[in-house]
């Protein structure tokens, strides 16, 4: 199918969403009945309906292949099916683990399109896991489940490109749920379910580990821990393929968009020129920024016990990290979009629903134009002349200005909020 025939069915697709979105939050008090009566009939047709259906349509109807990073991540799965070793037998930006993970649905049917089912399951058993946990603390989590098997941004990256950032939003609501069990001296177990997701995700969600360290109560506890289960495996590692296990490190080189850097280059090149085969530095600025801005807010949230702040600082990490690293791009909303869903959104608020779908339309849309026109660097305020750089430049300032938004709602959820029953 033509590139922009796909575009096109993409829009049409999101327009459809949007309007379920809408008919779904009109209907507050059906779901409240729905969530006390049918929660389990309700998100299940849901899932069927809104995932399950649309997968069969596109891959066994339709018989489109597999698009986005699905054909590196069967490679890689191919690879781990044959017994191959991480970094060194075959290519990795993920984890040492991940490979292996994904490689799990391809031994049942040895086809790209079981990676896509397979995050499409993933992602359903972090959406239930999050809706178990929000069920009893809000009245509409039910509704906002539905709402977000509709949102574009999750539909378009997981359902047809088989993207996998969701991920990380089911580690930290995995640590999330064990300190809400054990509120006290919990450090051993987020210590060892954080090496684990240091082994199996990505790189980046180290991340969020300076921001942890500063709300726990025992943080040297937890990091000895993690040194318990850490070192020994990049021991194994760096004795089997020497430093090769660096490999993920190196794709945070590439300057992406939208981020703060992509939206002011143009300014900033009138200064000195930017050379993107070298931006090393760029990239540590911005992660001085993606660490410090979380970190700060946990400092000042410190005399909150850590399963109020937890969701809050992770959704700050990660919309730092989209909006502070020049190698950041928009599908990485995913990371963090059902986080920001349960726990910022306020469906009752006109602007709050706006910004909610804006941010997944910008996500779907802006990618898909900067692409299709050259993936522009823009180093001059001169090329804002040809229009559709003027378009997609606004679309970035657009996405930019709604991480801003996120995270001044964030930090007013961890840092304001008055404190509530641990």
């Amino acid at each position: 199918m033509p590139v922009l025939t796909v575009f096109y069915t993409k829009l049409l697709i999101n327009l459809l969403l949007t309007f379920g979105i809408i008919w779904t939050i009109s209907k507050s008090g059906l779901f409240a009945k729905w969530q006390k009566e049918n929660e389990k009939l309700v998100l299940g047709l849901a899932f069927v309906l809104l995932r399950l259906i649309p997968w069969i349509g596109i891959f066994l109807i339709v018989n489109e292949d597999p698009r986005g990073d699905i054909p590196f991540f069967f490679y890689k799965a191919e690879a781990a099916k044959r017994g191959g070793f991480v970094y060194r037998d075959f290519w990795s930006y993920h984890a040492p683990l991940y490979a292996y993970i994904i490689s799990l649905p391809v031994w049942i049917w040895h086809n790209s399109r079981a990676i896509v089912l397979f995050m499409v399951l993933m992602e359903s058993f972090i959406l239930w896991l999050t809706y178990s946990t929000y069920k009893t603390r809000i009245t509409n989590a039910l509704q906002l489940a539905v709402i977000y098997y509709m949102l574009p941004a999750g539909f378009m990256y997981i359902l047809v490109d088989g993207q996998e950032e969701v991920w990380f939003w089911g580690a930290a609501l995995i640590i999330w749920r064990f300190t809400l069990k054990k509120p006290v001296n919990y450090e051993v177990g987020i210590g060892l379910l954080y090496a684990l997701a240091l082994l199996t995700i990505k790189v980046t969600f180290i991340f969020l580990l300076p921001a942890l360290l500063v709300v726990v109560k025992k943080p040297v506890k937890m990091l000895l821990v993690m040194a318990a289960v850490g070192l020994p495996a990049v021991g194994f590692l760096y004795w089997q393929i020497g430093d090769l296990f660096l490999m993920p490190i190196q794709h945070t080189e590439q300057l992406m968009t939208p981020n703060l850097f992509s939206i002011t280059r143009p300014f900033v090149e009138l200064f000195f020129t930017v050379n993107e085969k070298k931006s090393t530095l760029i990239n540590w600025i911005g992660l001085l920024f993606t660490v410090f801005v979380p970190a700060f807010m946990a400092y000042k949230a410190r005399h909150k016990h850590i399963n109020e702040v937890l969701p809050g600082i992770f959704i700050a990490c990660f919309v730092c990290m989209m909006i502070f690293q020049a190698s950041a791009m928009g599908a990485y909303l995913i990371a963090y979009l059902m986080a920001v869903l349960f726990e910022i959104i306020d469906v009752r608020k006109t602007f709050h629903v706006i910004i909610l779908l804006a941010v997944n339309w910008l996500t779907v849309v802006q990618p898909f134009v900067w692409v299709y026109i050259k993936q522009p660097a823009y180093t001059s305020l001169g090329m804002f002349s040809n229009l559709s750089y003027l378009f997609e430049y606004c679309l970035q300032i657009l996405n930019v200005l709604c991480f801003f938004w996120i995270l001044r709602e964030t930090y007013r959820k961890v840092v304001s909020e008055k404190l509530t029953t641990a």
